[in-house]
C-alpha cells in the first residue's frame, strides 16, 4: 500500500510541476496574442489614415516628436548610472531636491 501512495505522490507532484510550465506558456502565448492584436488594430488605424489622406499629419509628427524626445521616452535615462567620484551635482534638479529631503528627514 506504501508503494502506491508514493507512486500517487510522486505521480501529483510531476503533473503539477507540469501543469505550472503550461500556465506559464499559456501566458506567454496570450501575452503575444495580445501584441498582436494591438499590432493590427494600429495598422488598420494607419490604414484608415492613410486612405483619408492623413497618414502625413503635421501635428501628428509633433507629437510624436514630443513624445519620443521627452525625458524618459524610449528608454532614456532619467539619472546617470553611478560612476566613482560622482557627487549629487550630476542629477537632475528634481532628484537633487529629493536627495535635501532625506538629507534633512535623517
Amino acid at each position: 500500500m506504501a508503494d502506491v501512495l508514493v507512486w500517487v505522490m510522486e505521480r501529483r507532484v510531476v503533473l503539477a510541476d507540469r501543469a505550472e510550465r503550461l500556465r506559464k506558456k499559456l501566458a506567454e502565448i496570450d501575452a503575444e496574442v495580445a501584441r498582436l492584436e494591438a499590432a493590427e488594430v494600429v495598422i488598420g488605424q494607419f490604414g484608415e489614415a492613410e486612405r483619408a489622406g492623413h497618414a502625413d499629419d503635421p501635428a501628428m509628427a509633433e507629437e510624436l516628436e514630443r513624445v519620443t524626445t521627452a525625458p524618459g521616452a524610449g528608454g532614456m535615462l532619467l539619472v546617470p548610472h553611478r560612476e566613482p567620484g560622482m557627487d549629487h551635482s550630476a542629477l537632475p534638479t528634481d532628484y537633487q531636491s529629493f536627495l535635501k529631503i532625506a538629507a534633512a528627514a535623517s
